[in-house]
């Protein structure tokens, strides 16, 4: 009889033991998944690189060779003006600085036998001098009569048109890098205590309605006080051709609280 109470009460506490176990590991298991979240935010995708060409000289256009949304490579001819009279007032300041150089030498042969002053040499140098910067100025001119393309990319809107007369400072073309592009977030400031540069995470693009894969690259350094907000940027890790600047998705982000 003694023994037999004693057979069921090690059964009791094995029980008890076995139960405790078993809600040991499940409550660590629970709190585990508990701890990893998935926490989602709206991105807009943007060109890394994106400019507004403008006119560096008066002068008449007389080539656009790609029209909107066309693709160019890096060094392609974007505009040409009609330079004939820039390239003319280059001639006639080479010209001129000629002329200079030939009197300047002159006169410090003629000091060598006496027969001029000092002065005359200082200043027919000076002359000179100004020329050769009028030759410069001739030339940056010239150069400045095609405008190529700084990088590869596309056009994204053409805002002269070909044989019209543009003054200084005139916006010419808009382009855009569609091969380096970026998607810019604005996620809560709280975020910070787990979110950081190389941070994994997906990006479902609206438009295509895929998700890519991506890594934060950069983060802002101003929180906004107001919305307690900070703007994050990331890079997708392989470029897409489905992709297009101004495309919009949401980014999902495994977080751990």
């Amino acid at each position: 009889m003694r023994y037999i109470r004693k057979t069921r009460l090690y059964r009791l506490c094995f029980s008890i033991f076995l139960f405790s176990h078993i809600f040991i590991v499940y409550a660590e298991e629970n709190s585990s998944s508990n701890d990893m979240s998935e926490e989602t935010i709206r991105g807009l995708v943007k060109p890394q690189k994106k400019t507004v060409i403008s006119s560096e000289i008066p002068a008449k256009i007389i080539n656009i060779p790609f029209k909107d949304g066309e693709a160019f490579k890096q060094g392609d001819l974007l505009i040409k003006f009609d330079c004939s009279l820039y390239y003319a007032q280059l001639a006639s300041a080479n010209a001129e600085h000629e002329a200079r150089l030939k009197r300047y030498e002159n006169n410090k042969e003629l000091l060598s036998f006496a027969a001029t002053s000092n002065i005359e040499v200082e200043l027919s140098k000076a002359e000179m001098k100004k020329a050769e910067a009028e030759v410069q100025v001739a030339n940056l001119r010239v150069k400045r009569c095609s405008i190529k393309a700084p990088y590869s990319g596309r056009i994204i809107d053409v805002l002269a048109n070909e044989y019209e007369s543009v003054d200084m400072e005139v916006e010419l073309l808009s382009i855009l890098n569609d091969k380096q592009l970026e998607i810019e977030l604005i996620v809560p400031s709280k975020w910070l205590g787990w979110l950081s540069k190389g941070e994994a995470f997906e990006f479902l693009v609206d438009e295509t309605s895929q998700k890519y894969p991506a890594k934060i690259s950069r983060i802002g350094a101003v929180v906004d006080p107001v919305s307690q907000t900070i703007r994050v940027i990331g890079l997708f890790d392989t470029p897409s051709e489905d992709i297009l600047s101004g495309m919009s998705g949401t980014a999902f982000f495994n977080s751990i609280h």
